[in-house]
């Protein structure tokens, strides 16, 4: 047993030794370490960084989309106004005390700004992203502070670049990962280690077999806990902060809109088999009217393609009557044209085996009619208001659209929908609203021409000058759609009769002295807005679609997100609303009347 301590003792001196001749490198590597840690530390710092400016980028990008903020650019209201709205609206809460600096540019111009500090040249390079990629973020330095900024492009003005800018100061860091102390904790000196090893083998080596009493040993302190989430991976790479892709034109952007599940839909509660039609399969009839036909229509591709359609059919006896083909090509031509994200578009145009069609986009939802019918009971005749002028203001952008679109030379096309009603305003599951059939729009380029003293249109949403058989101009389109607001505002129609000749009698001499006293009845601001939109004088009414939208939009707070949530709730068990949403029944009544 001597023997055995005496080696021992001997094997400790040695590891002294040993221990003592690598102090040195342990003491120049230590500088080394100090540098790794404060290396890591960068990485989680950066690592946080770019994790708050992903969540800047989402929540620019949310206000981006409010309505009222946009509805207010495409109204062109000054700069005081934008502010006064972002200082008292309810809609901007989520962003106010968050966010003090704000910016609204278009192209170059600062059309309204919160905060007092500028960022520069840094700032336009994020705007600049944000261009070209829908969103940006990143972090610049103004004046001796550091502010994290957000871009992101808007829906308003698109066409002049408009983008806003929201930012705000870094948040501290979380507790427990605040910056590393200058001066680094004390570590074991590798000689003093040495030392207490050639101490210990000498006793032995001394005690001839004596053993040494031992101190108790102290309990083994547990891991200390990881600051954040983030600590795991302080030393991976830096986030990459991403733009999201925009969506193509007419691409599903909800499972409510996936062409899978439309399909599937589409074709199970049909019994009739599919007809090939072209390049098309018909998989189910929507309705029909008195000049055309609507199918639910699928087209395939490579790679397991698949996309329905809403074909539009002449009728096959229509075929050789030129007046209804010029009407139909009409329809198709003018349609195709106006390219808007609140007019249901055209993709495709054609005659196949001497028939024409065009195909529209398919939309999951219902018209303002059904919308208003499923709606109506006990204590809710009409939608609720801001579902109410929500509605009205899209489709007051579909017309301001509309009705400003010119030739290549400038020369103005003079489109008047005339046929604006309830039935043929669609409101989709995701809350969208869209303007479809253009089916008797009057324009200049038109090949089929009406006959002065025709009446062509809804008479329940007619305005008196149409009515009459009269000349009729944009401002024509404004008065129906201040009757189908009175509609959806109240679940009744204005003008009402035994039959269609007194309704018609009716819209052609306006509203009369009890109509206006229902629409008194109303709660404010709609008697107001609704007598204007209503005047019997065209001069004496809104003069443009953008001067009634501007004012409807800060009455329709929260609109889209209530209006969602209502087509959910009243429709979204619906099992047959594949087959009546994209166009129902309803959105051809103007056919009906053609020749």
């Amino acid at each position: 047993m001597l023997k055995v301590r005496r080696l021992v003792g001997i094997g400790l001196v040695a590891a002294s030794v040993a221990t003592g001749a690598a102090a040195l490198s342990a003491t120049t590597g230590a500088r080394g370490q100090d540098e790794a840690t404060a290396r890591a530390e960068a990485s989680l710092a950066a690592a946080r960084r770019q994790v708050e400016l992903r969540g800047i980028e989402a929540k620019t990008q949310a206000a981006a989309g409010l309505y009222a903020l946009n509805a207010a650019l495409a109204a062109h209201v000054d700069q005081a106004t934008i502010i006064d709205l972002l200082d008292s609206e309810n809609w901007w809460r989520p962003y106010r005390d968050e966010f003090p600096l704000v910016r609204v540019m278009v192209r170059d111009v600062v059309v309204a700004s919160r905060g007092t500090v500028a960022a520069g040249s840094a700032e336009a390079e994020i705007v600049k992203a944000a261009r070209l990629h829908k969103v940006a973020s990143g972090a610049v330095t103004i004046g001796a502070e550091t502010y994290l900024l957000g871009a992101a492009r808007l829906a308003a003005r698109s066409d002049e670049d408009a983008v806003i800018v929201l930012g705000r100061r870094p948040s501290p860091p979380p507790p427990g990962a605040a910056a590393r102390p200058d001066s680094a904790p004390a570590r074991p000196l590798p000689w003093a280690i040495a030392g207490a090893c050639a101490l210990a083998g000498l006793g032995l080596l001394v005690s001839g077999g004596r053993k040494p009493a031992l101190a108790p040993r102290a309990a083994a302190a547990p891991p200390a806990p990881a600051t954040d989430a983030l600590a795991a991976t302080a030393d991976a790479a830096v986030i990459p902060i991403l733009p999201e892709s925009t969506l193509k034109f007419g691409e599903a952007r909800s499972p409510h809109n996936d062409i899978g599940a439309m399909f599937a839909a589409a074709a199970a509660p049909t019994p009739e088999k599919p007809i090939t039609f072209g390049r098309y399969r018909l998989i189910g009839r929507l309705s029909e009217g008195g000049m055309s036909e609507l199918f639910v229509a699928r087209t395939s591709g490579v790679e397991g393609f698949s996309r329905a359609f809403v074909l539009k059919r002449l009728r096959p006896e229509l075929a050789r009557d030129e007046s209804a083909v010029a009407q139909f090509i009409d329809e198709a031509r003018l349609q195709a044209r106006l390219v808007h994200s609140n007019i249901v578009p055209v993709f495709d145009f054609g005659v196949v085996d001497g028939e024409y069609f065009m195909t529209q986009e398919y939309i999951l939802g219902r018209d303002l009619g059904r919308l208003v019918d499923r709606h109506r009971g006990p204590g809710s005749a009409g939608l609720p208001t801001p579902v109410a002028y929500y509605a009205a203001h899209e489709t007051l952008q579909a017309l301001a659209y509309a009705h400003g679109r010119s030739e290549h030379d400038g020369t103005p096309l003079g489109i008047v929908h005339r046929d604006v009603a309830a039935g043929n305003v669609i409101v989709s599951l995701a809350g969208e609203v869209k303007l479809s059939d253009f089916g008797i729009v009057k324009a200049n380029d038109r090949l089929s021409e009406t006959q002065e003293g025709t009446v062509k249109g809804n008479a329940n949403f007619m305005s008196p000058e149409q009515a009459r058989g009269g000349n009729v101009d944009a401002r024509s389109d404004l008065f129906s759609l201040g009757l189908v607001l009175y509609y959806c505002l109240s679940g009744e129609l204005l003008y009402t009769g035994n039959d269609d000749i007194e309704v018609l009698q009716h819209a052609a001499g306006g509203p009369q002295r009890e109509d206006l006293a229902r629409i008194r009845r109303l709660p404010d601001p709609a008697p107001q807005i609704l007598e204007r939109a209503l005047a019997f004088d065209p001069n004496h009414r809104f003069q443009t679609a953008a001067d009634f939208a501007a004012e409807l939009a800060i009455h329709m707070g929260g609109g889209r997100n209530v209006a969602t949530t209502l087509m959910r709730d009243l429709f979204g068990q619906d099992k047959d609303l594949v087959h009546q949403s994209a166009m129902p029944a309803a959105a051809v009544v103007g056919y009906t009347a053609g020749p």
